[in-house]
Parts: C-alpha cells; structure tokens; sequence
C-alpha cells in the first residue's frame, strides 16, 4: 500500500479539503494517508469512511517560517511517504522546503485565491509563486484560468502542469424524488408554492453571500414567495443574519442551515442554485448543484462559464454589478418553471459527460504515482 502526506494549511471541511476526503475515499485500499494541517484544525478527517488507512498527525504549533520548513522535512523523514502532496499558500513552507531539499516525490495543488486576492495576487506571494512553482515536480490546478496564470506568471513548464477539473459522485448527488422535496421543504418551513433559491458555501468573505442576499431581495414574489437557503457555515454567520432580518424578505425567509451532510436533500427543496463569489476556480458545490438537476446563475468568475458551457447564456453576472443584475438573472428562471426543469435536465447531463468523479480521481491518482518516492516502483 502506498502512502500520501498531505499538508494543508487547515482541514476543515471546504473546497479543497473535502475534495481530499473524497479522492481518499475514493482510492480505498490502494493508498494509505497521513494528515497535517498547519493550524492544527483535522475536523474534516470526521469525513473520511472508517474503513480508510488514515491517520492525522500533529501541526507544526508555529507559524514561523524556518521552524515550519524544518517539520515539514522532519515529518518527511519520519513517515516516509511515496508522495507529499501540498495545497494552497497556507502550506506554501511546505513548497519552499521541498523544493530547497529536492524532493522529487512532492505535488503541489493550488485551487484559487481568497478575499484578499480576488482582485488580484500579493506581490510576496506572486513573486514566492514565481520563484518555486517552477521547480515543483507537478503543480496541479482545476480551471483554465490557474493553468494560464501558472504558464505565464508563475512559469510552471507544460509538463509540470497537470489541469484535473473537480469531479462529483454521480449516484450521491443526483435528482430526488417529490416526497423528499416536500419534507425538507416541511423540515425548513418552506411552503409548498415558494421558489426557492439555494447556495452551498463557506459564510466567507469572498463567497459574497450578501450579494445574494441583496439580490434575492429585489426579486419579489415569482408565482409564490421567494425563499432563499443558505448551506454552509464560518465567521460571517450572524453578519448575513444580521442583513436577512434587515431586509424585505426578514429572517423567516432566509435559512442559514450550517453544514449540511445531506446537501442532495437540501437540493431537493430548491429551484434555481447561485453562487454569487468574488472568486472561484471550478466550484465544487456548482458542480454538485448541476448533477442534482438543478438550473444554475453565477458571477461570471473563474471556470464558472466553461463549467456551464451553454447553459451559461443569461446565466452569468459580472460580479461588478450590482446586486440586482444577479437578481434579475435568478428572477428570470423563477419566472419559468418549465425552463428550469429543462436546464436542470441538461445541467446534469453535462457533468455525466465532463465532470464525473471517475474521471477526476483517475487523473490525481496518475499524477501522484507520476513522482513516487525512488525506489517504489510503478
């Protein structure tokens, strides 16, 4: 059994970590994984199926550059992985180590920007970026905008380059049936005659929940009241509370559920999915919406427009608008329950074509075992 280090800069449950969780899954019994993150936080190893060889190990305890560098390269040494397996600027000590000891085992995954490069990349980081991604063995990004920025600004040579867009399981997030809709739509007290918005996402800066809030309230009612629920948790949590109950619709019309394991039902209860972000790559939880059926709106940011393909007509706002042109969008598909079915229809067709699970955790498996640890053998 080959094993994997993994160094994240925390794992709890996001983008990027759940998209952990579900390769290691996925792998079962072929790989085995050791699991560090720097701030100490493993909530997400609650993810992953007991059957799978996983173990979590102690963080650094420092934020302090050379002391992180020299535990990386102590843990290296102690666990003996075939492959370490870095993500984002959060474990980015983590690329610098590897690379000023020349680990040729070592792939680097980096998966988008937040708030605070949205609009942009930090100098330090973009000059860090330029200088050692280069000289990772394998740099691994979901969207054709990180490939371009990789190629052009970073450097990153084509066959360093691997561009694996996420994937979703097929047989988990899939249409339900009526009779689910109708419970979680009881469960939420949502009535039956509402048109209903939903979001899944961290309640983070970036993910610009309050656009969505603001534009859910310019729509009025849509042949029932609009309800719109709000699948995720994190620091901006009472804030969008606070903007909810200030708003027309008032806090009985918007639900902030926190995490939810069962996103398929909650999926269920709604019409039309929006993510609002100031920045994205390939969403997951766009993903995860279309193989649900559901019909989508969408900044227009990241690989949002290539990840809807066609059905990105009249679906995608630049997020420079204001809040009513996202409103205006989701009113629009509202208005015609009919349209909604039909691009719910073909949104999941689209990712049994392109973004299926198979496919994505074929291609990771592939680039790790591209540069295992000399002496393992194909």
């Amino acid at each position: 059994m080959r094993r994997a280090l993994h160094l994240f800069a925390t794992f709890v449950p996001g983008g990027t970590e759940l998209r952990g969780v579900t390769l290691m899954n996925a792998l079962g019994d072929r790989w085995e994984h050791r699991v560090a993150a720097m701030d100490d936080r493993l909530d997400a190893l609650e993810r992953v199926d007991p059957g799978i060889a996983c173990q979590g190990l102690a963080g650094p305890g420092t934020k302090a550059a050379r002391a992180v560098q020299r535990w990386v390269l102590d843990t290296i040494e102690r666990e003996q992985p075939d492959v370490v397996l870095s993500y984002g600027w959060g474990a980015f000590d983590a690329v610098i180590a590897a690379r000023r000891a020349g680990l040729p085992h070592h792939v680097h995954h980096e998966d988008g920007f937040n708030q605070d490069e949205a609009e942009g990349q930090l100098l330090r980081r973009r000059l860090a970026r330029r200088w050692f991604l280069p000289r990772v063995p394998r740099l691994v990004v979901p969207s054709t905008g990180l490939a371009d920025l990789a190629r052009g600004t970073w450097g990153v040579r084509e066959e360093r380059l691997r561009l694996i867009p996420n994937g979703v399981d097929v047989e988990r997030f899939r249409p339900l049936d009526a009779r689910v809709r109708a419970e979680v739509r009881s469960e939420l007290g949502i009535p039956e005659d509402a048109r209903v918005v939903v979001t899944a996402a961290g309640y983070r800066r970036v993910k610009r929940l309050d656009r969505l809030i603001d534009a859910v309230q310019t729509i009025g009612d849509v042949g029932g009241p609009v309800h719109l629920v709000l699948a995720g948790d994190g620091p901006e949590r009472d804030a969008l509370a606070a903007r909810a109950a200030a708003g027309s619709l008032g806090a009985e019309r918007v639900h902030l559920l926190g995490f939810r394991a069962d996103l398929p039902r909650v999926h269920a209860a709604a019409d039309v999915f929006c993510l609002s972000s100031d920045s994205e790559q390939q969403p997951v939880s766009l993903l995860e919406a279309m193989a649900c059926g559901l019909p989508a709106v969408c900044t227009d940011v990241g690989d949002c427009a290539v990840t809807l393909g066609p059905l990105g007509d009249g679906a995608l706002v630049d997020p420079r608008e204001p809040p009513s042109a996202l409103g205006a969008a989701l009113r629009s598909l509202l208005a015609d329950p009919a349209a909604c079915m039909r691009r719910g229809a073909a949104a999941r067709e689209r990712v049994l074509a392109e973004f299926t699970l198979d496919r994505m955790v074929a291609a990771h498996e592939a680039t790790w075992t591209s540069v295992l640890r000399p002496g393992t053998g194909a």
